[in-house]
């Protein structure tokens, strides 16, 4: 991949993961937004979140590194996918308890918007491993 390409990719990946976080809804309960903040466990995706751009960063300024940097951002990248999605299904815990109330819970775009940050992240992480494969380098 093009080291452009590469970088473009990173950056909508973080971009993405900042807009799910701070921007959009991860649920519906009526018409009320629930944001990350709201959920049990949303700090961890928060983390992991962060940790894997910061690391998807690095790979993307040092190309074509070989060693634990790209084996450490896929390992995290991959928690990050799971503790987002894990965050996700868990949006009826919030509301629903004992009482099951009037109003259904709904899946919100914050989510499945996380995941892929996730995965656009991840596919930055592994462009940025071969850059000699690239024309416009």
């Amino acid at each position: 991949m093009s080291r452009v390409v590469v970088r473009a990719i990173a950056v909508s990946g973080a971009v993405a993961a900042v807009v799910a976080a701070f921007g959009l809804p991860w649920a519906w309960y009526g018409d009320r937004a629930v944001r990350l903040t709201e959920f049990p466990g949303w700090a961890g995706y928060a983390s992991a979140a962060v940790l894997l751009n910061v690391l998807t960063g690095w790979a993307v300024v040092q190309p074509g590194r070989r060693g634990w940097l790209p084996l450490v951002a896929g390992g995290l990248g991959v928690v990050t996918v799971v503790a987002a999605v894990v965050v996700m299904t868990n949006y009826a815990d919030v509301f629903l308890g004992p009482v099951v109330p009037a109003v259904r819970p709904v899946l919100g775009p914050g989510g499945p918007v996380a995941v892929l940050a996730g995965l656009a992240s991840l596919a930055a992480v592994a462009g940025s491993q071969y850059p000699r494969f690239s024309r416009s380098n």
